[in-house]
């Protein structure tokens, strides 16, 4: 969401069609931007970023503020490099969530606050 000030301190969400008018008229006024500089082109930069960053589907999702994985699939590029990235956060998810679940489950040696004696030398 993309906020514009008002001035007096209040700030309102910008419409898609306001926005996509003030990045044509800058596109205008600055020399050198090429005429398929859109918002949509923004976006999609943004997005393919977003991809080049070996980003989870739920990730990406997250910060692209895709509601639905079938609209957020419509921008993400299925490529061996990420697919294999993602495979790997998974399984190393998972790894972790099993590790931290036996040592969660291990048997006390002793009771927490079981002040331990050091033995006599003899």
């Amino acid at each position: 969401m993309i906020l514009r000030d008002l001035g007096d301190g209040n700030a309102q969400r910008w419409r898609y069609s306001s926005l996509n008018h003030v990045v044509a008229r800058l596109r205008k006024k600055i020399d050198g931007v090429p005429s398929h500089f859109t918002l949509d082109a923004c976006r999609h930069g943004g997005m393919t970023e977003l991809e080049e960053a070996e980003l989870t589907d739920g990730q990406g999702r997250a910060l692209s503020t895709h509601k639905t994985q079938q609209s957020y699939e419509g921008y993400a590029k299925r490529t061996a490099k990420r697919m294999l990235s993602a495979t790997r956060k998974r399984h190393a998810h998972r790894l972790a969530n099993e590790t931290a679940t036996s040592v969660q489950n291990e048997a006390s040696d002793g009771v927490q606050n079981e002040k331990r004696r050091p033995e006599k030398i003899a």
